[in-house]
């Protein structure tokens, strides 16, 4: 049962936002180590605890979904 191009569209936003997330987390990871670590802050607080974990979860929701609908056989 290989994955179809269904199961990417199924995930191809919620990925989007974890790698922004990802992004997010990096550039404050760099920041960090500069003299703006005030922006560190700005950018790595809101991918941390908002970016990340509602991509997650919507990622974890969307495999679920297309799960069902590929067993229940649409």
């Amino acid at each position: 049962m290989p994955a179809g191009p269904d199961l990417w569209r199924a995930v191809r936003w919620p990925l989007l936002l974890v790698v922004v997330a990802g992004v997010g987390i990096a550039a404050a990871a760099v920041l960090d180590r500069t003299d703006a670590r005030e922006w560190a802050l700005t950018i790595g607080a809101p991918a941390l605890t908002v970016l990340l974990p509602l991509g997650v979860l919507w990622l974890l929701v969307a495999v679920v979904v297309y799960a069902v609908r590929r067993r229940a056989g649409r």
